[in-house]
């Protein structure tokens, strides 16, 4: 398949990519006009330049695809409700104008866990509800997906929808990395008991799943959540990244509540000293409660099963940072 991507020069773009290119696939991808083609060296893909948030220079770009990978998106720390909604809401309604114009249908967004509101303790398909609760990135996901469900729905879209949690692997420069040095440094704490359980999926296995439904035909008009469902407590990961480390595991313990004010106060005395903070409201809200967004459907439908534990997880992502130290 000819494959038009955007964030294709991203930490999760760059290993889809090159996953895709091993399976015979051709990829063209879409750099914001400043952007070096070096941050794709030794990935063979077409380049063109444009940028999602402006459609005049979308126009043509996607001439001789046959499938959207639609990835770019505003994530991480610090952004802003007007860029969320410039980048996740309006980008993404530009890219499938074009893929349209460009007589393009099958088309997979890369949406996220976030759509759901952040509900712990609950049983969480794809079935259930969205719901905004002012997160700027959350809340433009949501806003995505609605444009590209509209879209299925009248027939203009082959459109899969692929919901992941947190992502990590090497290259991961947003929440891994963040805390293994907090582990370094001594400051790390678990978040509340600690039983609750870690919600990541490792690069490679995300990569893998992509490649899995470009093949598979009846993932068209489906939404999947994309998780490890084998992952283990965050105490015992904490414990395993400090082994890897040769350090003590964290043994003391951190209200939830506590931990959310605690963030929240450090991350307002970063934005003034403009710096990134140790560790933010949003990874507490990960770390610090039990979700339970189920796999079912692509075990079923799909057969996929991720292959990479959190042990040789941790390991990759490591060696990952010692390459780029």
């Amino acid at each position: 398949m000819k494959i038009f991507m955007t964030g294709a020069t991203g930490f999760i773009g760059k290993h889809i990519a090159e996953r895709l290119l091993k399976d015979g696939h051709s990829i063209t991808a879409l750099l914001l006009p400043e952007e070096s083609e070096t941050l794709l060296a030794g990935i063979d893909v077409s380049i063109v330049r444009g940028d999602i948030t402006l459609p005049g220079t979308l126009k043509g770009v996607m001439d001789g695809s046959n499938g959207i990978l639609h990835l770019a998106g505003a994530v991480g720390y610090g952004q802003t409700m007007e860029n969320c909604l410039k980048i996740n809401r309006d980008g993404t309604r530009n890219v499938a104008a074009e893929a349209g114009a460009s007589g393009i249908r099958r088309f997979i967004h890369f949406s996220s866990v976030s759509v759901y509101g952040r509900v712990p303790d609950v049983s969480i398909s794809e079935s259930f509800p969205m719901k905004k609760i002012g997160d700027p990135y959350g809340d433009t996901k949501i806003d995505a997906e609605m444009i590209l469900t509209g879209l299925s729905e009248k027939g203009e879209l082959d459109l899969t929808m692929v919901r992941p949690t947190v992502i990590y692997g090497p290259g991961d420069r947003l929440f891994l990395p963040k805390i293994i040095e907090n582990i370094k440094s001594g400051r790390a704490r678990i978040v509340g008991k600690g039983n609750n359980t870690v919600d990541l999926i490792h690069v490679a296995d995300v990569a893998d799943f992509i490649a899995q439904i470009l093949s598979d035909d009846g993932s068209k008009g489906q939404v999947y959540n994309l998780t490890n469902p084998e992952n283990p407590t965050w105490k015992e990961f904490l414990a395993m990244i400090a082994s890897a480390l040769d350090m003590p595991a964290p043994e003391r313990h951190l209200p939830y509540r506590l931990a959310l004010i605690m963030a929240g106060v450090l991350e307002f005395i970063s934005f003034v000293r403009k710096t990134e903070p140790p560790f933010t409201r949003y990874s507490v809200r990960v770390i610090g409660r039990q979700y339970h967004y189920m796999t079912d459907k692509y075990q079923s439908e799909l057969g996929y099963t991720p292959r990479i534990d959190l042990r040789q997880g941790v390991t990759d992502v490591l060696a990952g940072m010692k390459r780029d130290a």
